[in-house]
């Protein structure tokens, strides 16, 4: 079994601002950190909770979403290994509630900070400044992505595109286990949209489909 100041060293190091930080702010960094564990299903925060606390990613997934009055979902961006959640970073320097809803797609191991000694460390230490800046920035292009899809693209492009991407990160990458509520929720739409879609999909040949399962057959599906 790893001990736990171990686990703790071996996701900071995911982050290369840990590595910049002077060893005697790595160890106040080390010294502070909690480890966590979030199994699958559980909330990281839901809107207009207060931000008490903010993860930085060991292993895992949570999806970060917003849900509409009619209880429709959109998929805003997924927090993964390596990465911290933008909008608790903002929630906790402005001390301000989160504005959506995240919840833990995958078991996820973390190193958890008190909002009051990361706004602290914010304030202080120009490289963890500059890592929540650079984290922002990057972050905030692909809402703009997000936004721009929504605004512009037509949903069949986008579902052909979001099925390619989708092969990339799958080790098997013939098949696509997502069930079609599961893919209109990272999309934004309805999940009879994104049915007759892939039905159509279906009879010009571009995917063959099972219960919960995709397998696209076009090369225009496959990953680029």
């Amino acid at each position: 079994m790893i001990p736990t100041d171990l686990k703790k060293q071996d996701i900071l190091k995911l982050f290369p601002f840990f590595k910049k930080l002077s060893n005697t702010f790595q160890q106040k960094v080390l010294g502070n950190a909690e480890l966590a564990s979030l199994p699958a299903g559980a909330f990281y925060f839901e809107e207009g909770h207060s931000c008490s606390r903010i993860a930085l990613m060991g292993s895992g997934d949570i999806r970060v979403f917003k849900r509409g009055e009619s209880g429709r979902e959109i998929t805003l961006y997924h927090v993964e290994k390596g990465e911290t959640c933008i909008l608790t970073a903002s929630c906790v320097l402005a001390q301000t509630p989160y504005p959506a809803t995240a919840i833990v797609d995958s078991p996820a191991e973390a190193v958890v900070f008190s909002a009051d000694i990361f706004r602290d460390w914010v304030a202080q230490n120009e490289v963890i400044r500059q890592f929540v800046f650079a984290s922002l920035a990057n972050r905030m292009e692909g809402v703009l992505a997000l936004i721009e899809e929504l605004t512009f693209r037509k949903l069949d492009e986008r579902l052909m595109a979001f099925l390619r991407e989708k092969m990339k990160s799958l080790p098997r990458r013939h098949e696509i286990r997502m069930t079609h509520e599961e893919i209109a929720v990272e999309l934004g739409s309805a999940r009879e949209v994104i049915s007759r879609l892939l039905k159509d999909f279906e009879r010009r040949g571009l995917v063959k489909q099972n219960r919960g399962v995709i397998i696209p057959l076009a090369e225009s599906l496959m990953p680029l």
